[in-house]
């Protein structure tokens, strides 16, 4: 990946200097680039302490990297006193530790000062006054140890001169640990044996303090009760991080985040791997964060439009803010799009009202020859010239010339610019052909689906899918819908039951793991894996139907694997489309697509005239694609009358259930943090008495 470089306008003023306590950002003439390729050129990047942000674009056009400048701590003038963190810092977790423990130990602070305490209270316990000075010299060398990985950090992620000046950081930290462990084996002077049982009491005295903030037991009761929200059960917590999937182990990687609870969080698609009972549980967590910024990239609309207070739009190299959701946000534009387009609508009657009168006028001061009205005529047209445009400015007052058009204008007015959305081209969905029998395209009676007829997942499935119907599947992770979806395309048999699809109908399947597949081969573009799939079809016909689904010029013959997760999900589905299937089933089509993306997707089913098989955790695309929604959970299949609002008032009324569970929980592990709090004060007396 190429080196990111981020800027922003400093003078001796500027916040990197300045040690306050305040927690908001206000940076200006922000520059953002990757490479050659300039992201964000003059921008302002500004975000008020305890605000959720929702930060919008499209794909590919910067918002991840924008999130590890802010995260990694690349862009100069930013904070420093600001505890920044991007989901992907977490990395070097212990295959072998539990997932409650690789959260638990996600703060590395208070892993350092239990593991620090432990070592000085066996030390002073022995009351041996060169052992407590050697002990001391040891944790010294595990911190200067601690110091030359985050330098080590920095310096991987910087470049220029900001990178020389890391890689010296890094060479003196370097330095310093090479002398600390060479004088760890060195005899005691009487100095250092004088001054070893003081200086261990003091920062044992620190460490107790640090650490009554959030003791042990309390820490890893409130690990459980983030990993039960995110869908994890009990073997999974306890389980060795080894043998989670890697969706889970990206849940482990946000129940960290969330853990750590840092001043600026910044997640980039939280709700990818999730399902809805956890989309849900996560979207009521952030709005109860008080003090934490949130910054957030989510495909998912109505996730967005429940967490977010301000929107941020990321366009054109330039960073724009909404009050409001992105619901909120999309009505803005369009209420200020059409008070621009009446605005020039007005100016326009006018101008043609004023025209057609100095047409009039001209003509009849020319006939009658009189050079008064000549000169009447030539000012209005002066005027038309100059002064014709908006006679107010944007705060709806009387536009005055040398304070509302600074710089240099072409007229005395402003004009009534109507911004337009760059137009979204719709998807290409080729219209499959006629079937000659009616009929449903599959339908399963009293189905049990699974992989032992001993313990199927599923038992009683009746399902008919009509031609040209949109079905839609929801429910938790793991309950079943994967394994029915496969069954349905036969790649596994029935249990029990029957299922009879129709016998001409072209059944098309794109699955969770497509796009890994597809990228797995290094060598293979966007139009060669097109190519392979449909041997007989012309590039061109192909090179249409991808750049309809917004792969579009070079990224045609880029690597696939070098595309960005949604152009990637844009060539699946292209493919899918392209083959005129009968049947569509989509498992999770909307991972790794931006929101334009989604709103394409939603277009293209609802235009789509054969029948669809819908499987996703998305609300917003549920409830504009699917006509009828079905609940798979408890081992059934259940029609949901109210479609999937339904489910979410379901989950919304389990509520109060799992909350009076998980207050039973937080009390008895309140009554162990204080027993735990009263031992260790005890023990702090008894060692700080040595004195």
């Amino acid at each position: 990946m190429a080196a990111i470089t981020a800027t922003s306008q400093q003078s001796r003023f500027h916040m990197e200097t300045l040690e306050t306590a305040c927690q908001d950002v206000d940076l200006r003439g922000v520059q953002l680039a990757v490479g050659d390729r300039e992201l964000l050129a003059d921008a302002h990047l500004r975000l008020s302490s305890g605000v959720r942000y929702g930060l919008v674009g499209r794909n590919g056009i910067g918002k991840s990297t924008l999130l590890k400048a802010a995260g990694w701590g690349l862009i100069i003038g930013f904070p420093k006193s600001l505890r920044c963190l991007y989901v992907d810092q977490l990395e070097g977790a212990d295959l072998q530790q539990s997932a409650v423990e690789v959260v638990v130990a996600a703060d590395t602070a208070a892993q350092r000062a239990q593991r620090e305490a432990a070592a000085l209270e066996a030390a002073l316990e022995e009351g041996d006054g060169a052992d407590i000075a050697r002990t001391m010299r040891r944790l010294e060398v595990d911190r200067l140890r601690d110091e030359l990985e985050e330098a080590r950090q920095i310096a991987e992620r910087r470049s220029g001169e900001r990178g020389l000046a890391a890689r010296q950081v890094l060479v003196a930290a370097e330095a310093r640990l090479a002398a600390a462990q060479e004088g760890l084996d060195a005899p005691v002077a009487a100095e250092e044996l004088h001054g070893a049982l003081g200086a261990a009491q003091d920062l044992l005295g620190d460490l107790f303090e640090r650490l009554a903030i959030r003791e042990p037991e309390e820490a890893a009761a409130q690990a459980r009760t983030i990993l039960t929200g995110l869908g994890f059960t009990q073997q999974q917590q306890e389980a060795p991080l080894g043998q989670l999937s890697g969706g889970w182990r990206i849940r482990v990687s946000l129940a960290q985040a969330l853990f750590l609870q840092p001043d600026l969080l910044l997640l980039d698609e939280p709700t990818n791997h999730l399902d809805l009972p956890g989309i849900i549980w996560l979207q009521r967590y952030l709005q109860k964060l008080e003090h934490t910024t949130l910054v957030l990239v989510s495909h998912d609309r109505a996730f967005l439009n429940a967490v977010a207070q301000e929107i941020i739009v990321f366009k054109t190299q330039q960073l724009t803010y909404y009050t409001g959701n992105y619901d909120e946000y999309r009505q803005q534009v369009e209420e200020r799009q059409l008070h621009q387009q009446r605005l020039a609508d007005g100016i326009e009657r006018k101008r043609d009202h004023m025209e057609k009168s100095i047409q009039e006028g001209m003509k009849q001061a020319r006939k009658a020859g009189d050079d008064k009205k000549l000169g009447m005529v030539a000012s209005r047209k002066k005027k038309l010239e100059n002064r014709m445009g908006m006679e107010k400015n944007a705060a709806g007052h009387r536009l005055k010339i040398n304070k509302d058009l600074v710089g240099y204008f072409d007229t005395a007015r402003q004009q009534a610019d109507v911004e337009k959305e760059e137009a979204v081209p719709p998807w290409k969905t080729p219209e499959p052909d006629p079937l000659r029998h009616k009929g449903p395209v599959v339908q399963l009676e009293a189905v049990s689906c699974g992989y032992r007829r001993s313990r199927p997942v599923l038992t009683g499935v009746t399902l008919c899918v009509e031609q040209g119907e949109r079905v839609g599947l929801a429910g938790p992770n793991g309950e079943g819908k994967s394994t029915l979806v496969k069954t349905l395309v036969a790649q596994l048999p029935a249990l029990a039951g029957t299922v009879q699809a129709h016998s001409s109908a072209k059944v098309a399947y794109f699955q969770q793991t497509q796009v890994e597949e597809m990228c797995a081969d290094h060598s293979a573009t966007a139009i060669s894996y097109l190519q392979q799939r449909f041997p007989t079809a012309r590039e061109q016909e192909l090179r249409n139907q991808l750049g309809s689904f917004g792969c579009k010029g070079g990224a045609a013959t880029q690597p696939l694997h070098t595309l960005s997760g949604g152009q990637a999900v844009r060539v699946a589905l292209a493919g899918v489309f392209f083959s005129r299937p009968h049947f569509l089933i989509l498992d999770e089509p909307s991972n790794h697509l931006d929101l334009e993306g989604v709103e394409c997707l939603a277009a293209a089913l609802q235009q789509f005239t054969g029948a669809v098989l819908l499987v996703s955790h998305d609300q917003w695309l549920m409830q504009q694609a699917a006509q009828r929604v079905f609940l798979v959970a408890g081992g059934e299949l259940t029609l949901l009358e109210g479609g999937v609002a339904e489910y979410v008032q379901q989950l919304n009324g389990s509520k109060k259930k799992k909350q009076q569970a998980a207050a039973g929980s937080a009390s008895k592990g309140a009554s162990m943090s204080a027993a735990a709090v009263a031992g260790k004060a005890a023990s702090m007396k008894r060692l700080l008495g040595k004195r």
